[in-house]
């Protein structure tokens, strides 16, 4: 079997990662609350063993509590968001998936793929039939 590796880190350079276990849960969470601190319509999320997480290089992770369980961390340049850990699940890393080097698959397995928090996405959201274009058409 292939080691499993990836990297990620924020836009300016100024956090990085490395991951040597394959995600066990991706989803795409519609939360109010992942809307507006990412500024996007929902986000993406891996979930990783935290074993298989390593910052190379942190010094600039900033964190901000969104909630009693929940500790998000972005970086304090480029404000880019990186992780996330849940209380409830002390084992686990949650990774923002857009922050993995050249769109990288996480490595979960097909079957837990989901949206999460379906019942709180944006009312416009669609996904099927929408155009796909290359570039800002």
């Amino acid at each position: 079997m292939a080691e499993f590796k990836l990297t990620g880190g924020c836009h300016c350079g100024n956090v990085r990662y490395t991951i040597t276990a394959p995600a066990v849960d991706t989803h795409n969470c519609h939360c109010s609350i992942c809307r507006k601190i990412q500024g996007t319509i929902f986000v993406t999320h891996s979930l990783f063993p935290r074993s298989g997480v390593k910052f190379n290089k942190s010094e600039g992770l900033t964190s901000y509590d969104t909630s009693e369980n929940v500790h998000r961390h972005f970086c304090s340049r480029c404000g880019c968001p990186i992780s996330l850990d849940v209380d409830p699940f002390p084992d686990l890393i949650g990774i923002t998936t857009g922050t993995i080097d050249n769109g990288a698959h996480p490595g979960h397995p097909k079957e837990v793929y989901r949206h999460a928090f379906w019942s709180s996405r944006v009312p416009w959201f669609e996904y099927e039939g929408v155009p796909k274009v290359d570039g800002f058409k």
